[in-house]
């Protein structure tokens, strides 16, 4: 006889910072011409092979990873320490 328990339904994850600030870090990341985030019609790959959505991953791990360490973006923009 198997059990089956039911899991909660949860919703995504709420981001850590708005999706402003990670793209400007995603452009920060960027060392190329133009602007890396602008769609390109021209481009046929799958959306997670792209530049724009691998500059995003990587701006959302840097992000996390700040957060471990303890700093926070505040409401302005800027880091702080989180209390």
């Amino acid at each position: 006889m198997v059990t089956r328990v039911p899991t909660p339904v949860r919703g995504a994850p709420r981001p850590l910072v708005p999706p402003e600030v990670r793209d400007a870090l995603a452009r920060c990341l960027y060392d190329g011409p133009g602007d890396p985030l602008a769609p390109d019609a021209t481009d046929h790959r799958p959306d997670d092979v792209r530049m724009s959505a691998m500059l995003r991953r990587r701006a959302d791990r840097m992000i996390a990873a700040l957060a471990a360490a303890g700093l926070v973006v505040t409401a302005d923009g800027g880091l702080a320490r989180a209390a």
